[in-house]
């Protein structure tokens, strides 16, 4: 049988308890296994960080600080560049830090296409604002790709953080 890309933002509150922590960890696994093929390296020669927005995202903060939208009614980019060399990025879900919805989307293009646009206005308080993406983001080593966000409101604070890892080889940032 084959399944169709689950690119979808999911709510938390739909998921079993322990439910999140199962998609997070075989999305790591899946990847950690491509990254050790590609790089002929085994898997515990591999490191599983958080994101560094600046350095790895090219996030205009060190944070997931916040921020405000420049134009209404339209998508502006959130971070644009090349993923490292040797440098493979996984997202997973969103957290969603404002008291306005001022953004309502995200959209990921990855290589010069677009992968998936995640609706944050399905996410509610109950749970936290936190939205999982079952099927992850794939950005692999030297790839462009853009995050953009879709601003309602340009004057509105808005405050994403974009929940996924880094997987890379030993050494390249830490040294467990």
């Amino acid at each position: 049988m084959v399944l169709a890309a689950q690119t979808q933002l999911v709510p938390a509150s739909e998921f079993a308890p322990g439910q999140i922590g199962v998609i997070r960890n075989q999305l790591i696994e899946e990847v950690v296994k491509q990254v050790a093929a590609k790089t002929n390296k085994a898997a515990n020669q591999l490191v599983v960080r958080d994101i560094r927005p600046k350095d790895d995202l090219d996030y205009t903060y060190a944070d997931w600080n916040e921020q405000t939208g420049s134009t209404a009614d339209a998508y502006e980019t959130m971070s644009t560049g090349t993923m490292g060399d040797r440098r493979w990025l996984v997202l997973f879900g969103v957290k969603f830090n404002s008291e306005a919805l001022s953004v309502t989307q995200l959209k990921f293009n990855i290589g010069g296409a677009d992968k998936a646009i995640w609706n944050l206005e399905s996410l509610n308080e109950d749970d936290g604002m936190v939205g999982i993406c079952p099927g992850g983001i794939i950005i692999p080593e030297n790839i462009p790709y853009t995050i953009s966000r879709y601003v309602r409101s340009a004057s509105a604070p808005c405050n994403l953080v974009l929940k996924g890892v880094v997987i890379e080889p030993r050494g390249l940032v830490v040294s467990p």
